[in-house]
């Protein structure tokens, strides 16, 4: 009687069928292995050569993607145009399916050329981009275009004395009045209105007369201002009277730093109707720098001196030389020389020549 185990017949049965399931199997891996993905088949040529064509090329490409690479810009007529990209086209709203090459159309915004645009980087898509400031320095695309300066670039700017404005004058009247006189000596008096409308005074006494080559005021308001120089007889013509005759008339110099040697005259009898038509003013201008970020920080400046523009500039090279209720007129001196610009109130600045003349 056989001793095998009674099962072993369905043993041997199971262990069949595992061999079968794996030879299937590896069958289907070998069907589908990468070398049937590429189906490449080495020449049969009677050789044998399994060198792949190529391997080389491939090789040599692969080892180029190692190098440092340098992409040079490609050129259309004079521009350039980035690699990879179209060129910048535009269309207007009045047709906007049809598109528009800039470089090769009219003027979008005239007098500024279609590639001053493209140049610079500044917007050109908005129908007020002339009027614009793309890189808020306080000036239009058009001031940039006409100054020959970068529109998006702050510290590239035309010259600013074009957006200095002036605001008010607050001045300072006055007038000698003759006073007393004897033996060539005098005792004048001061007469004087603030910018702000107060009135002030001061004089010399009879008994502390001055004589030539004093200095006056002795204290107080112009304390040792002028310099008394001589009395002289003058024909004068009354506002009145409209007459002609003989008066004594005091001559004095100011010894202010921005007015000194300047010679004022004091009329004896002088009418008090007529003080104001004969009375002298410290004129003070309030300015404002309508650009670089100081728009709205006025600052005053007195007649008769330097400043600086802007106010973080060192050097102060511009003189204000003449104020006035209507205006005033700056002088400052460049590589082109010496340039003069009159800015009347509420109005832009305008270069002037020797007479005073706008030029522009």
């Amino acid at each position: 009687m056989s001793k095998l185990p009674k099962n072993f017949e369905k043993a041997l049965l199971g262990a069949a069928g595992v061999c079968a399931i794996g030879f299937i199997a590896l069958g289907f891996m070998k069907s589908n292995a990468v070398g049937t993905d590429f189906n490449y088949e080495v020449a049969r040529d009677g050789k044998k050569d399994p060198t792949i064509p190529e391997a080389p090329a491939a090789k040599t490409a692969g080892a180029s993607l190692m190098n440092n690479l340098t992409v040079k810009q490609a050129v259309d007529t004079t521009r350039g145009v980035n690699l990879f990209t179209g060129v910048n086209l535009f269309a207007t709203k009045n047709d906007p399916t049809h598109p528009i090459e800039p470089r090769r159309g009219a003027m979008v915004h005239p007098p500024i050329d279609n590639d001053w645009w493209e140049r610079t980087g500044a917007d050109m898509t908005h129908a007020d981009s002339p009027a614009r400031d793309d890189d808020n320095d306080g000036f239009s695309n058009l001031e940039e275009f006409e100054a020959h300066t970068n529109p998006m670039d702050q510290k590239d700017v035309p010259p600013v004395i074009k957006k200095l404005a002036y605001i008010k004058d607050e001045s300072v009247k006055w007038y000698v009045t003759f006073g007393l006189a004897s033996d060539g000596q005098w005792a004048p008096k001061l007469l004087g209105q603030s910018a702000a409308g107060a009135k002030f005074d001061n004089r010399v006494s009879a008994a502390e007369m001055i004589k030539p080559g004093d200095l006056f005021f002795k204290d107080k308001t112009f304390k040792e201002r002028f310099r008394f120089l001589e009395i002289v007889a003058k024909k004068v013509t009354s506002e009145r009277t409209k007459s002609e005759e003989t008066v004594n008339v005091g001559i004095y110099e100011d010894l202010k730093a921005n007015k000194k040697g300047t010679k004022y005259e004091s009329q004896e009898r002088l009418p008090e109707n007529e003080i104001d038509s004969h009375a002298y003013f410290d004129r003070t201008a309030v300015l404002d720098l309508q650009a670089v970020g100081e728009k709205g920080k006025e600052f005053k400046v007195e007649e008769g001196t330097a400043f600086a523009l802007p106010s973080t500039a060192t050097e102060k090279k511009y003189f204000l030389k003449k104020v006035t209720p209507e205006g005033v007129e700056v002088e400052y001196t460049d590589e082109k020389g010496k340039q003069s610009w009159s800015i009347p109130k509420g109005g832009p600045a305008k270069r002037t020549d020797a007479a005073g003349t706008p030029t522009e």
